[in-house]
Order: C-alpha cells, then structure tokens, then sequence
C-alpha cells in the first residue's frame, strides 16, 4: 500500500499524518536511531502509527472533522483548541509527533495485540505449569484493557482529546 500523506485538506484516500521526511527528521533531531531502515518498512509504521490513532482515539476528540463527507481519517477537525485556548488546524504538530511515535513502536511490536485467553474466554495474563500435579498457575486480568499504554504518544494526544486539560493524561 502506497502512502498518502494528509495535507489538511480532508483527503479521500489518506493513510497516514505524517511522511517519511518528516518522521525521520522528528528522530534524527531527538538522535533516536532505531527509526532506521527501508523506506517500504518506514511506509508500513506510519501507517500502523495512524491507523493506530483513529481506532484508539475515535468517539473521544474534541471538535468535528472539518470534511465529513470526505476525509479518510479524523484530522483535520474544526473547533479544536489548545490547552491555552488557541486554535488547532490542519495536522498539528503533537499529532505528527504521536504519529511517529507510535509507528516507532509499531516496528518491534504490535500495537494492539490480540489477548491471550482460556477456553472460558477470560483474558490470561500469566499461566505457568510444572512437573506433578503442584504447580499450575494461571493470572487473569480484571476486565478488558484494549491497548497497552505508550506514555509520551499517549500524552501528545491529550490536548485532542474531551474532558482533557493540561494534565499528562496516560490511557
């Protein structure tokens, strides 16, 4: 799949918030490394990255989409604030920026996993077995915890999010 960048015109058949050149200067300047590799793989993790933000994020931004009837994806918006009250348009910057970095941590992990779970459906977090009857153990999580917290990405998406304030908010 070929990516297409978001230009802050609500574009059709966009995939991602953020390009290759972009993401690769956003690294170089912080001098992380592991943002490294082949343009396609770059390709694969902003989109991942993006894909990751609508699904995580949808039904709890602020604002509207400012091209409903068109745009592929959930910026650019209207009526979208800053923490000081300042108008956001288009693709603003801590959204490029958590673009990147989950499309960082998409290229050694999955970022949404499928849970493990037992033949009762419950979600197994730890399951250990030994020799003799002993030594079965199994942990479940309370609850469902749809995706793994990534604290700063998590946090450059706060200012966007409703009921957010200035506080770091992790999800």
């Amino acid at each position: 799949m070929a990516l297409i960048v978001e230009d802050g015109t609500g574009m059709a058949d966009a995939n991602s918030y953020e390009s290759v050149e972009n993401a690769d200067a956003y690294f170089s300047a912080r001098g992380i490394t592991e943002w490294s590799g082949i343009q396609a793989v770059k390709q694969a993790a902003l989109i991942v990255g993006t894909e990751y933000i609508n699904i995580k994020w949808r039904g709890r931004l602020k604002g509207k989409l400012q091209f409903p009837d068109t745009q592929a994806l959930l910026f650019p918006r209207i009526n979208l604030y800053d923490e000081e009250g300042r108008a956001l348009s288009g693709l603003p910057r801590d959204l490029r920026a958590a673009c990147c970095e989950y499309a960082l941590i998409s290229i050694s992990q999955v970022l949404m996993p499928n849970p493990t779970v037992d033949s009762s459906g419950r979600i197994l977090i730890e399951e250990s077995e030994g020799t003799g009857p002993l030594t079965e153990t199994k942990k479940y999580q309370v609850g469902y915890l749809l995706t793994r917290p990534y604290p700063k990405a998590d946090s450059l998406m706060t200012v966007f999010l409703q009921g957010s304030g200035s506080a770091t908010c992790y999800v």
